[in-house]
């Protein structure tokens, strides 16, 4: 049904545009396919919310995720470091160790991030250290089931607590659960039981993007870092 949806919105498009996507893409992976496919659709599940709070004012149900993340903010301003420390390690990581790259440290241990993107502890032989290919030893993470049952939760959850009439409260949940579902969840699977989720991560994701569209890669290196500054700075560009 998936794939008729796809075809159906496909046939939307004009043949001269479908012809430049279908080159620029054509290598591409099902692992890539699928970052795509995941990142779009948590973008909308994350962007709809957003524009709708935005849109709607202090009055509506729930709060932007800036606006949440500016409320724990006014609690405890150390929280402020929290969202810039993850922006700037997660993309410090990313530059520091590529997909399928092995890093060994002072005490031979070996932490490899596997083709899609995502850390896990390994053990390589000396052969697969010198030839750059390390077996991380990864199984796949079904993602389909998986992610049905934590889109689902994270809309139900968020209607549980509703009724309670406090707009941070409804925010603290719907992000949290997005933030755990989307990202926390595949990333400890990889890393400590070695079951990787079959798409790539966010950076990996964009990366392979600015292989095929540079122009959407900036723009979304552009997004990412308008975002660090507005947390860090919230409300920018606002004022109080």
């Amino acid at each position: 049904m998936l794939r008729r949806f796809l075809a159906a919105l496909a046939k939307l498009i004009p043949e001269r545009l479908r012809r430049f996507f279908r080159v620029r893409f054509a290598d591409a992976g099902p692992a890539e396919r699928a970052g795509y496919l995941v990142w779009v659709t948590m973008g909308i599940v994350i962007g709809v919310p957003e524009i709708w709070a935005a849109i709607s004012g202090d009055g509506f149900y729930w709060p932007t995720i800036s606006t949440t993340v500016g409320h724990l903010q006014d609690r405890w301003p150390v929280l402020t470091l929290i969202p810039v420390a993850l922006i700037v390690g997660y993309g410090y990581s990313a530059l520091r160790l590529r997909p399928a790259a092995t890093a060994l440290q002072a005490d031979q241990s070996a932490i490899t991030r596997t083709p899609q993107g995502r850390l896990t502890q390994s053990d390589p032989t000396l052969e697969q250290l010198a030839t750059g290919v390390p077996d991380t030893g990864t199984s796949p993470l079904f993602s389909t089931p998986y992610f049905v049952v934590a889109t689902l939760l994270i809309v139900a959850a968020p209607i549980a607590v509703s009724p309670s009439h406090n707009r941070f409260l409804v925010g603290y949940v719907l992000y949290s659960l997005i933030a755990i579902f989307w990202v926390i969840v595949p990333n400890v699977a990889a890393y400590w039981f070695k079951r990787d989720a079959p798409y790539t991560t966010l950076v990996v994701t964009i990366s392979c993007l600015a292989r095929r569209l540079a122009f959407a890669a900036c723009l979304a290196a552009a997004l990412l870092v308008i975002l660090l500054i507005h947390l860090a700075f919230y409300p920018w560009p606002s004022r109080r």
